[in-house]
């Protein structure tokens, strides 16, 4: 038996379990630390459980994080723990429950054996300090031949990436440090309330340990005008609110994937602030009609349906800047006022107009330019070539109206990205990717030539790094260059995670896909990501929950398709694998792949669809794929000859090759190491 302290917590709760971790190592104590004593390539699973068998103490972390996920391997963990517990004297010193941030003792979701200790609760850093004392203090009383044998404290959320540790998890309580007599003075000192901080991305941040911060969702105004074609004019509208009031301090707004789901749906304001967490949502719709337009904006109170605000704008597209300008303060202003409990007075109006104007320091002082550009981002996102092409034209025009526009130089590097990926198709013009991969790269870095605070073009240039040049270790200080300076977006934050999954930090891209999932809990790549994650960690259950949880999210995905059947077909469910195979086909708009597919596994089983595979490619998502039906056939040599394609051909799925599981018989061969190489991988 270890004499360590086992650490249990969420992955969001990773940096405060970091500084309790560090105070009780400063404090003389063993704490086995997942994130510095484990690794992808440990067997995580079986470490963990070893670990709390072995414990001297189990140390479970209860926050807000903790209390908002009824699943998750940290209830695994603690189960692991209670288990154990019951071959325990009742006065068996084991469990040391700590609590974070505002967490209700009695409502906590936390097992009752818990409930059978006194809790701490660590809001700064003094109480952690003094809790790690006390813990020193209660293993030197306790230190007698019975009660050390168990004295290791793994630290919880253990190794591999688990999907639904991310969005939050439960809370604990702690039966074995009994603070007795003199332990509850220590409690009482313990529980004095604070602001928990958390070190990210090199700077401090405070997480409020009261009341929730005020929180809004700006949902896709609704086009009133009489030409369709003016919606993106409306959306723009509403994404560009949305972007200015993320940047105002201690307001919490929902990312816009999330926020723009509910489009065209019929979704109460009620169900809305439920799904996305926030107190608020603003509303609007717009008219436009030559050079003038009429904007018709609404902010209301979640809870009860209440209006805070609301009015309507006559003005025209000259002025939409101010227009602008007068809706994001007056939302900030009813928040500060209302939820915040200001009082209004002209010094309040003037700090919340120096807020709005310094969101606004980037934007274009030519209205055309910036109205061309949310035209611009409007297209870019349906991701078809067509509208990408249309996206590049318009970028061109916004930057040749204002060639110091930064905004419109990431908006050609993001196009002419989007190109390379979706505009080549089936042709595999190695030349024409080229020729679009040094466009995006060439207008990235004119972007930050003008703007050093852009995060988009640091995530162009991490993923041309992997693919274009196959430099892992540009492409990942890209990412974190991208995140440090946009640490609350979900966008950023996917692009960090999925490096760190491609290399097999798998502990890191579960605490940055947790903080991505809180911040857009409706964007389905994420729910993707969280899906691969699992599947190359081993996990098959959980990677096909986490495809399907996507899948419920947006059953239109032809992505989330093709992953459902690489899930499926790992698992053996060859028939439903087939199926997702073919779906994915259809909502690409390829039925005949669809019906190519369904009938070659009709005739054959399931070698007639891998033999599919590889005599249709055209059907098939990506030459990995191709690759891996020549492996499931024994066709080694063309699948080595399929991969090396691949990686010349600057695939993106080539960022897959280091932990792909249908590549797995490959890895000893001394081709799949030379492979790797190429590709950048070490």
């Amino acid at each position: 038996m270890t004499h360590a302290i086992f650490l249990s917590y969420a992955s969001q709760d990773a940096d405060a379990a970091r500084r309790i971790c560090d105070a009780l190592r400063a404090a003389g104590l063993e704490v086995w630390f997942d994130q510095s004593e484990l690794r992808g390539g440990d067997a995580w699973d079986a470490s963990i459980r070893k670990q709390i068998k072995e414990c001297g103490l189990f140390v479970p972390v209860i926050s807000l994080n903790t209390q908002a996920r009824e699943e998750g391997y940290f209830r695994l963990e603690w189960k692991l723990a209670v288990d154990r517990s019951h071959l325990m004297a009742d006065n068996k010193a084991f469990f040391v429950p700590v609590m974070l941030g505002d967490v209700s003792e009695p409502a906590a979701l936390v097992p009752d054996k818990f409930r059978e200790r006194q809790w701490s609760r660590l809001n700064d850093n003094a109480a952690i300090t003094t809790f790690a004392a006390r813990v020193a203090k209660l293993l030197a009383g306790s230190a007698s031949p019975a009660n050390s044998a168990s004295n290791s404290a793994s630290a919880g959320h253990s190794g591999t990436v688990r999907p639904e540790l991310v969005e939050g998890q439960g809370n604990n309580g702690d039966p074995s440090m009994s603070f007795d007599a003199s332990t509850s003075s220590a409690q009482a000192e313990l529980r004095t309330s604070g602001d928990l901080l958390i070190a990210q991305n090199n700077e401090s941040r405070i997480i409020a340990s009261g009341t929730d911060a005020p929180s809004i969702a700006v949902l896709a105004f609704a086009n009133r005008s009489a030409s369709a074609d003016d919606e993106y004019f409306s959306d723009g509208l509403a994404d560009e609110l949305l972007n200015v009031l993320a940047k105002i301090k201690d307001l919490r707004v929902a990312a816009r994937t999330s926020a723009f789901s509910f489009k065209g749906k019929q979704t109460t304001v009620a169900e809305i602030g439920r799904i996305l967490n926030v107190g608020t949502v603003l509303e609007g719709s717009v008219r436009k009609s030559g050079n003038r337009v009429r904007i018709s904006v609404q902010l209301i109170k979640v809870d009860d349906g209440f209006h805070l605000w609301s009015e309507t704008y006559d003005r025209t597209l000259d002025d939409i800047f101010a227009v602008q300008d007068d809706i994001a303060q007056a939302v900030v202003q009813q928040l500060r006022t209302t939820l915040m409990g200001e009082t209004a007075s002209p010094v309040t109006v003037q700090e919340v107009a120096a807020e709005i104007a310094h969101a606004n320091k980037t934007r274009s002082a030519n209205p055309e330019a910036q109205r061309l550009i949310l035209q611009a981002r409007f297209y870019r996102q349906k991701r078809r070539p067509a509208d990408i092409k249309r996206s590049i034209a318009l970028s061109e025009e916004a930057v040749a109206l204002d060639p110091h526009y930064a905004e419109a130089h990431a908006s050609l590097a993001d196009a002419w990205q989007a190109m390379s990926i979706y505009g080549v198709g089936q042709s595999n013009d190695v030349n024409t990717v080229l020729v679009y991969m040094n466009r995006a790269r060439t207008a990235a870095v004119a972007a930050l030539a003008l703007d050093q605070t852009l995060a988009l073009p640091h995530i162009i240039l991490s993923w041309l790094a992997c693919i274009f040049d196959h430099d892992r270790v540009t492409a990942m200080r890209e990412a974190k260059l991208a995140e440090a300076l946009a640490p609350n977006d979900a966008e950023v934050l996917r692009t960090l995670g999925h490096r760190l999954i491609e290399d097999g930090e798998f502990f890191e891209a579960e605490a940055i896909l947790s903080r991505a999932v809180q911040l857009d809990p409706l964007l389905i790549q994420l729910r993707i990501n969280y899906s691969i994650l699992a599947q190359w960690g081993g996990r098959a259950e959980e990677a096909l929950h986490r495809i399907r949880e996507a899948i419920a999210i947006d059953e239109s995905s032809w992505f989330a398709h093709w992953q459902l059947s690489s899930v499926l077909s790992g698992m053996g469910e060859y028939a439903s694998a087939v199926e997702a195979s073919a779906q994915s086909c259809a909502l690409r708009g390829e039925h005949e792949g669809a019906s190519y597919f369904r009938q070659q596994f009709a005739n054959g089983g399931w070698q007639g669809y891998l033999a599919g595979i590889i005599s249709a490619p055209q059907y098939a998502i990506a030459p990995i794929q191709v690759a891996w039906a020549q492996i499931e056939l024994g066709l080694i040599d063309d699948a080595f000859a399929t991969l090396d394609a691949m990686v010349d051909h600057y695939d993106q799925h080539t960022l897959a090759l280091q932990h792909e599981p249908g590549l797995a018989s490959l890895r000893g061969d001394p081709r799949f190491t030379a492979l790797l190489k190429r590709a950048g991988f070490a």
